[in-house]
């Protein structure tokens, strides 16, 4: 136990309109327990003292407690908020006041406070002021006939005292200096830790509170310095490898410029002698054109020759040829011939119009005959009624007069003349029936789009009702909504109740066929429903459905068998009578003998038996089923069976149709037709009388008169083939004539144009070339003038190349390093730029560049290294110095120890770091470097890269890397010893307090390292609800530490502990709130033994 000693104490505190505490002052010994019930405003009187002593009036100042988890802020007390959101003081204005009495060694008495004028509900209508007085509470309490001094009367009452230590502060930084100067407090972190040692509660990472509690140091470097430097070191790498990049691409376009250049002048050389060559060529055409010209006018004068000697020839066979057509005509065979030749002239003219009326007989035939064939194909359909016309004889006698064709002289007019008659009956009862198959037609294809409408509905999930009851239903829903003011329902009844029994449905189904579609409303809307379709009926033309009323509606008494209402299952309750009423008289037959026993009985196949007659219903009555939810499929299912027996029937309808629209059997033998053929049978006739005329003749002629005739007739054919053949030679001959005509004229003028281009050009300056002079022919003078042209183009086209990729690589390097240099090919500014980027530019660049390197490692190596170290001293020199404080404080059994050693997962970079080699020596010289060479570089990399990392996500992981490489703690493991034994593994894991006491005993530590200890100044230590969880004797040896420690402690301590620990207090104050003229208030007494507190 510490000797006891004076010490700075605080004696009193007074509160005035503080929450619920209308004016109440406390008074304080060394060990106060302050306890009450959750809610009676414990923490309430610890945040005033808080407000008074960190000299700080925002929200982030007042506690939470473990058991009050509400939001405190500074207007909630001042006006005394309620937990229902309302206040006890919510109107006017009024002033609160929180002043705490110290007293000093020499028992001189002081306050420190501050005083609040309230004149609205928000923060913006709050003015306050800190002041300090060396006087104690007056008797007053700042109090004047039950009015609160307000700022300005307070400033008035401290300028009374006339002393300089009475007044009021201006900031709140200047309050909190002097407070630590009256206090005798020289440690700027003790507003920080006493706020931390008020709130406490217990922390698991060592690490954590040795930094913030024990050894004051930052955690993190401050790394701009030495990231400046890093910077201009990469900056001036980054300028040695653009001088570098600009070097190499210089030098590449200085060398692509110099082989232009180079090119050029071998282009220059070419173009000469390409001049030369052309003038040589010029020279050598006209030398070639001139004995060109001379051939022609030989050969065009034997030409001449020529013509005239065949012309002659020509001459003397036409007059043999004269002289054998007279002997021809004086022959009598000759003479029979002639006439023979006029009967056969008219015998053809004949047969080619009756060979065109035959052509007509066999293409009507054909088309008769495949269009009848069309017909038989649908003589099956009823409507047509073509049975009575026997098609296959009529396309018979179709293929009769097809044959009757060949032998016109032989054909039967009358039977083609019935045959037309009959193809006319025919076409007539075609025509009668194509009006109406054309309606059937429109009538099927209408009905299968709305099959196909119904089956997108029924695929949709929606039954395919009747449009009119779908209309009904939507004016019901809608007209009863506007007269109720609130939607009806409006259901149709089929949709109200299922089919059970399977076997039963088309029973059902058509034994209900109207009713089912009836429509259901609520009971008490009916006769509102009953009136709007008696107004509708006939403005929508809506006559066949019906509105159950399904309040009157009463089954009768049902039969003692098996009914169709067994069958069923009704969704809605007020729905089964009626529907009972509709099936529960008809009884479910399964055997016919019992079919009469019954008034109304019905078989499963829909045999129906009523009023004493039996009958079967119409299948189309249940062929649609509507019951229920799973008709629709079975709606689905018949649909899609309609579809495709529409779809067929349409489809054999289109086909009849079609085949009808060709077939025109009327238009086919027509009567314009039966003229031409009569008049081709009267022809046909003609040619048979003409044929026996010519076979008389010929039987006229003589064998000796016939040879004659055709010995001449072979001579004159020679003489025509020997005149044709002398005419086709002057024909060639005269187009050869023309040819050289043409040519000596084109020559001629070739000549001219040569002449003229020769006179015009001009000789080359440095005369022909021996290699170009040496060429003779015009032939080898255009190979080598194409020779030329070809290397000219070639050589231009890759010069033009060279340009554009030097441009290229010009331009890339004023884009890449942002120059306005011109790309032209002529300027000469990147050979400039050549020249100024010698080998000497860049030397001197890696001189700037290893500087700079230099100059980076060492700030590295000082900002780093070194700080990281200094830290690690510090921290090691601090948790030594805390050690040896508290060695000299048992804590009951256990003594504590703080221990600092090695992260061993950072053991290379800790090595590194504390290396005392590197103390007063250049980073870059030492050993270190070389065996360490790789991790280093690796940390510069990492820290060098921060700045120019453009990736968010990967710079946020970077950065993240290196805040934890530049923290001291990252290379450090820390640990509490409890009598030698680690806590590290236990800390948090018990439930009885003892892994926590530790903390507790740091807190205690670490609050008594920031009062100076070696003065009498302040040792105040506030905790409110700390020890909720530590049992009693946990807590008493706390206790004794803090005397030990010289603390004046005031303690939140739970009631359920008082009785127990009250003999290591010096006082227990309780803390009730009582309702008054329906407001709450607070108030504090002093707690003796004797009482009992509830908890």
């Amino acid at each position: 136990m510490r000797k006891e000693r004076k010490t700075m104490k605080l004696k009193r505190m007074l509160l005035i309109n503080w929450l619920y505490y209308e004016k109440t002052i406390l008074s304080f010994e060394d060990i106060v327990f302050l306890s009450g019930k959750t809610g009676e405003g414990k923490s309430a009187l610890i945040d005033a003292m808080q407000l008074v002593i960190l000299g700080r009036t925002d929200n982030s100042i007042f506690n939470k407690s473990a058991n009050d988890k509400t939001t405190r802020d500074l207007m909630g007390y001042l006006k005394g908020k309620y937990k229902d959101g309302t206040f006890k003081r919510d109107k006017g204005m009024f002033s609160s006041h929180l002043c705490m009495e110290f007293e000093d060694e020499k028992q001189n008495v002081y306050c420190f406070g501050i005083v609040f004028d309230v004149s609205g509900p928000t923060r913006g209508e709050l003015e306050h002021r800190y002041y300090m007085m060396n006087q104690p509470i007056p008797e007053h309490c700042f109090m004047d006939g039950g009015t609160v001094f307000d700022i300005r009367r307070m400033r008035k009452l401290l300028d009374s005292f006339q002393d300089r230590s009475c007044r009021m502060f201006t900031t709140h930084l200047d309050y909190k200096n002097y407070f630590r100067q009256r206090m005798l407090i020289k440690d700027q972190r003790f507003f920080d830790v006493f706020k931390m040692a008020v709130a406490y509660t217990p922390m698991m990472n060592i690490s954590e509170f040795i930094v913030k509690n024990v050894c004051q140091e930052e955690e993190d470097l401050n790394l701009e310095e030495m990231q400046e430097e890093i910077k201009d070191y990469r900056q001036m790498k980054e300028q040695l490898e653009t001088v570098r990049q600009k070097k190499e691409q210089l030098s590449l376009i200085h060398e692509q410029y110099t082989d232009i250049c180079r090119e050029q002048e071998r282009l220059d050389t070419l173009r000469v002698e390409q001049e030369a060559a052309k003038y040589h060529g010029m020279v050598l055409e006209h030398k070639e054109a001139a004995a060109q010209y001379e051939a022609y006018t030989r050969g065009y004068q034997k030409l001449m020759q020529q013509s005239k000697e065949t012309e002659e020839q020509r001459k003397l066979v036409e007059k043999d040829m004269e002289e054998l057509r007279d002997a021809r005509k004086d022959n009598e065979a000759d003479i029979l011939e002639q006439k023979i030749q006029h009967y056969v002239e008219q015998q053809n003219l004949l047969k080619t119009d009756t060979a065109a009326v035959q052509q007509q007989l066999i293409r009507k035939g054909e088309v008769l005959e495949e269009q009848l064939e069309q017909l038989e194909e649908i003589e099956d359909y009823e409507a047509l009624q073509l049975e009575a016309f026997d098609l296959s004889a009529k396309k018979l006698a179709v293929r009769k007069s097809i044959h009757a064709a060949q032998q016109l002289s032989a054909f039967d007019l009358e039977a083609y003349l019935e045959l037309q008659t009959q193809m006319q009956e025919i076409e007539e009862q075609i025509a009668s029936v194509r009006g109406s198959l054309h309606n059937t037609l429109q009538e099927k294809r209408e009905e299968l789009a709305a099959l196909r409408a119904s089956r997108q509905e029924l695929e949709a999930g929606r039954k395919t009702y009747p449009q009119k009851l779908l209309l009904l239903k939507q004016e019901l829903t809608k007209r009863l909504a506007q007269q109720v003011g609130r939607p009806v329902e409006v259901c149709i009844l089929a949709d109200l109740f299922r089919i059970e029994d399977e076997s039963w449905r088309n029973a059902i189904e058509g034994y209900i066929h109207n009713q089912k579609l009836n429509l259901v409303v609520e009971a008490e809307y009916f006769m509102d429903a009953y009136r709007i379709y008696r107004a509708i009926k006939e403005e929508k033309n809506i006559h066949t459905y019906s509105i159950v009323d399904i309040a009157k509606a009463k089954p009768g008494k049902r039969p003692d068998a098996k009914t169709l209402y067994d069958c069923v299952h009704v969704e809605r309750k007020d729905v089964a009578p009626y529907v009972e009423y509709l099936l529960g008289r008809v009884v479910c037959c399964e055997e016919e003998d019992t079919l009469r026993s019954y008034p109304v009985s019905i078989t499963s196949d829909c045999m129906l038996y009523s009023g004493y007659a039996v009958s079967h219903m119409n299948p189309a009555l249940y062929q649609v089923p509507f019951i229920g939810s799973d008709s629709i499929e079975k709606q689905l299912q018949e649909t899609i069976l309609q579809i495709q027996k529409s779809a067929a029937s349409c489809k054999k309808l289109e086909a009849i149709t079609q085949i009808l629209q060709a077939v025109h059997l009327q238009q086919i033998i027509s009567d314009d037709f039966i003229r031409q053929l009569k008049d081709g049978l009267h022809k046909a006739k003609d040619v048979e009388a003409l044929e026996h005329k010519i076979k008389e003749l010929r039987a006229a002629q003589t064998p000796e008169s016939l040879q004659e005739l055709l010995v001449l007739d072979q001579k004159i054919e020679e003489a025509k083939k020997k005149k044709n053949e002398l005419y086709m030679l002057q024909v060639e001959q005269g187009s050869r004539r023309h040819r050289l005509e043409d040519d000596m004229k084109l020559c001629n003028s070739r000549i001219q144009e040569l002449q003229q281009r020769l006179q015009e050009a001009k000789k080359p300056e440095n005369g022909i070339p021996d290699s170009i002079a040496a060429v003779t022919a015009v032939d080898a003078i255009r190979r080598k003038q194409k020779q030329l042209e070809d290397v000219l183009r070639e050589l231009n086209n890759h010069m033009e190349l060279s340009k554009v990729e030097l441009i290229t690589k010009k331009t890339h390097y004023n884009d890449t390093f942002r120059i306005a240099l011109n790309p032209n090919f002529m300027c000469d500014d990147y050979e400039r730029e050549y020249e100024k980027h010698s080998e000497n530019v860049v030397e001197a660049y890696i001189d700037k560049c290893a500087l700079a390197e230099q100059k980076a490692y060492e700030c590295f190596q000082n900002n780093f290294f070194s700080a990281i170290n200094s830290k690690i001293e510090n921290v090691r020199t601090q948790i030594d110095r805390l050690n040896r404080s508290i060695r000299k404080h048992k804590f009951g059994r256990s003594s504590y120890e703080f221990v600092c050693t090695c992260n061993e997962d950072y053991r290379e970079y800790y090595n590194l770091i504390t290396n005392k080699e590197l103390n007063g020596h250049n980073l870059l010289n030492t050993k270190v470097y070389e065996e360490n060479e790789e991790l280093i570089h690796e940390l510069f990399d990492k820290i060098s890269s921060l700045s120019s990392m453009e990736d968010p996500k990967k710079y946020q992981e970077l950065q993240k890397e290196v805040q934890m490489l530049s923290r001291f703690t990252t290379y450090l493991k820390f640990d509490i010893l409890d009598n030698g034994n680690s806590l590290r593994a236990t800390i948090g894991s018990s439930s009885g307090g003892e892994t926590q006491t530790p903390f507790y005993v740091a807190v205690l530590v670490s609050l008594f390292s920031v009062y100076d200890a070696g003065n009498d100044g302040l040792q105040l230590a506030i905790f409110d609800e700390a020890f909720d969880k530590m049992d009693n004797e946990r807590i008493e040896e706390c206790i004794y530490l803090l005397k030990s420690l010289g603390f004046q402690a005031i303690i939140v301590t739970p009631t359920d502990k008082i009785s127990n620990l009250s003999k290591v207090a010096d006082a227990t104050l309780i803390a009730t709130t009582d309702e008054k003229n329906g407001q709450r208030v607070s108030s504090v007494q002093r707690w003796s033994q004797k009482e009992t507190i509830a908890a």
